[in-house]
């Protein structure tokens, strides 16, 4: 037979147990949840801006790739360009890349001489416009009369640099001046015809980053839980 202690408060008759105190129910910090959606727009746009930088270097070898083809073809075909015509636009469009390596070096360097990340964003695009007016200028010094390396010319560049920058404001600085110069080029070159083929390139070309961005956002939202 157990024992039973009278002495414990919980076995005395006498005695009642004490109440236990549940927490206050704290409210929902509605500000603080719109912060950290701000927060993580600001960071994507962030992430975004660095890869940008990033693919400077590679936008450079896409154009140095491409000046040499050109360069080799202009020489292999015995076009009407002359040597000056080709060392000028050579050195305008080698201007812009060193000046854009120049700003990737300075954006990821240590010290003082580091960049901030808007600035150097802005930067570049400056850059990017700069160096598609010396490619364009291409249009009247070397471009073959050839309404396919005329269409070439203004289009493989600019969807190149559109499909690797992923910036549709930095892209659209080197594609515009290279779209319209060509197309004005070929007016007297290679007649109407050639200039609405490039136009209507370009107009694909500035399209395409918008396509993608929609593919994208209908993809998240089939692949969202509780989306039908």
């Amino acid at each position: 037979m157990a024992l039973i202690d009278p002495a414990l408060p919980g076995m005395s008759p006498g005695v009642s147990r004490p109440e236990q105190t549940r927490p206050a129910a704290q409210a929902v910090p509605h500000a603080a949840l719109a912060r950290l959606a701000a927060l993580r727009d600001e960071a994507g746009r962030d992430l975004s801006q660095l890869r940008f930088l990033a693919r400077a270097p590679a936008a450079c070898l896409v154009l140095m790739a491409a000046g040499a083809g050109l360069l080799v073809w202009v020489q292999l075909g015995a076009t009407d360009a002359s040597l000056e015509k080709e060392f000028v636009w050579a050195l305008w469009v080698l201007s812009g890349i060193v000046a854009i390596t120049g700003l990737h070096i300075r954006v990821y360097a240590s010290g003082a001489a580091r960049v901030s990340l808007p600035k150097a964003v802005a930067g570049l695009r400056r850059l990017l416009f700069y160096t598609g007016a010396a490619w364009g200028s291409g249009a009247f010094l070397v471009m073959p009369a050839a309404p396919v390396m005329a269409v070439g010319f203004a289009a493989i560049p600019s969807l190149a640099l559109i499909l690797l920058l992923g910036d549709q404001k930095g892209a659209t600085a080197f594609t515009a001046p290279v779209i319209l110069a060509a197309s004005a080029a070929s007016l007297g070159a290679s007649g109407n015809e050639v200039a609405a083929i490039i136009l209507a390139a370009g107009l694909l070309i500035f399209c395409l980053p918008m396509l993608q961005r929609e593919i994208l956002a209908r993809r998240e939202v089939l692949q969202a839980p509780g989306t039908v």
